[in-house]
């Protein structure tokens, strides 16, 4: 059986990614800093899936030392690791504008130190079995959006990274996918306090992750397919363009 790790498994994305593929027969490892949520997650799975092959372990990626333990333990104990799905990410909006140097921190320790960590762990494992490590980010890291400059500054750096990498690990034989969802229906996107657009549920995306990384073989699995273009477009239009369209839609 194949072996898959995906950080951030106790809710949302990576709650409803585990789900679909323990229900395709795969070894699935999900993680966590937080014990009780995982351990929640399990029963919670347990109401509508068999979870012989689910395992839950705690890990907090913003920990270098746990990140190179836990990769460790889960391939000496459980199985080589086929696919990592590095999904863990702190999230809060920042409704009011405010230049929160301590909320930049954390998502910084989170989204990009916690990410490179992973990767660091996983490199040393895989290097040369053809596996993949697959990065959510989110579209929202294609161009600057106002309120979101700690959140949005993470994903593009995690965007930036994924295409760099792509390069650089094919030479090791690992693969490097990234993963930019809309704006899907989880407890993070439930902070937002404006209307979603296209807004989906998180079996929605799990549908398109499995399908994405396990038949198709293209760098960037994205969804829903009209928000993501829409903000691909966003991303080629000239600053003075750009800068307007806010002006016009938020008044920012």
């Amino acid at each position: 059986m194949k072996v898959i790790w995906i950080t951030g498994g106790s809710s949302g994305i990576g709650f409803a990614t585990a789900k679909k593929f323990l229900e395709n027969n795969w070894i699935v490892i999900i993680s966590s800093s937080n014990l009780e949520k995982l351990n929640n997650a399990k029963k919670r799975m347990a109401e509508t899936t068999k979870v012989e092959n689910l395992h839950v372990i705690k890990c907090d990626i913003s920990n270098k030392s746990e990140v190179e333990k836990i990769v460790l333990s889960i391939e000496n104990e459980i199985g080589k690791i086929d696919i990592a799905i590095l999904n863990a990410a702190a999230y809060s909006p920042n409704k009011n504008q405010d230049f929160d140097l301590d909320n930049y921190e954390l998502l910084i320790d989170v989204n990009l130190k916690g990410t490179l960590y992973c990767i660091n762990s996983l490199k040393k494992v895989m290097e040369g079995r053809d596996n993949t490590i697959a990065i959510v980010s989110s579209p929202i890291g294609y161009r600057g959006w106002p309120t979101s400059g700690a959140y949005g500054m993470t994903k593009a750096a995690q965007l930036n990274l994924s295409e760099s990498l792509f390069f650089d690990f094919k030479k090791v034989k690992i693969k490097i996918r990234v993963i930019s969802p809309g704006f899907i229906d989880t407890e993070a996107t439930r902070l937002n306090s404006f209307k979603m657009p296209f807004l989906k549920s998180a079996s929605f995306a799990a549908d398109q992750i499995y399908k994405g990384l396990v038949f198709k073989k293209r760098f960037e699995i994205y969804f829903p397919f009209l928000i993501v273009y829409f903000v691909k477009i966003l991303r080629i239009l000239p600053y003075w363009l750009y800068f307007y369209l806010w002006k016009k839609i938020g008044k920012f």
